[in-house]
């Protein structure tokens, strides 16, 4: 299988096979910046944190606790340090969704109709309709039902969009990230957009 065939995380696990005599940390702070587009050197640790340490030291510590250097071993990490779900991301890209996080882009194709943007922090969540939707649409706000079936999980509406921060002030949970991917992609197949 060519590299163009594998989804990102094909290409991270065949790249992670081959790093032979490189420090691991770098290698994967490269992988994950060319793939995915987070730096870990500017993301901020969620979890691990220790004075004294960079990123990617706290990165390298932690790479030396795995078994083995594969997607399967790497990702929960990540998951946990940077708060950053790669195979969350893998898992919609073909929903019509794009996200930006930590002031990166980590999905985003022509035709998407909903943006999910998260805080530098993950501390909120806003989502709004693309500016393809709003061309295809002539609105500017997310549809009706939508908008409803967000603040039914714990968004609020803001002027047409649905924003949510957690009440204790903590980074949005995965769970919560995953409940409002899935809400977002059901309302679409259920009302198809042409």
């Amino acid at each position: 299988m060519t590299e163009e065939k594998l989804n990102r995380l094909g290409q991270m696990e065949k790249r992670l096979s081959s790093i032979a005599g490189r420090d691991p940390a770098d290698a994967v702070h490269e992988i994950v910046l060319e793939l995915f587009g987070f730096d870990y050197d500017y993301v901020p640790v969620l979890r691990g944190k220790r004075e004294g340490l960079t990123n990617r030291e706290i990165l390298s510590e932690e790479l030396q606790k795995l078994p083995a250097l594969t997607v399967e071993h790497l990702c929960p990490l990540l998951l946990y340090l940077f708060g950053t779900n790669l195979k969350g991301i893998v898992s919609i890209e073909k929903a019509p969704i794009s996200i930006r996080s930590k002031d990166n882009w980590v999905k985003r194709h022509r035709g998407d109709l909903v943006m999910i943007t998260g805080g530098h922090e993950d501390l909120e969540v806003l989502v709004t309709p693309t500016e393809e939707f709003m061309t295809v649409n002539g609105n500017e706000f997310l549809p009706e039902d939508l908008l409803k079936r967000l603040i039914n999980i714990g968004y609020q509406n803001r002027d047409g969009h649905a924003f949510y921060a957690n009440p204790e002030g903590e980074p949005v949970s995965d769970d919560f990230k995953t409940l409002t991917i899935r809400t977002i992609t059901e309302y679409f197949e259920e009302h198809p957009q042409h």
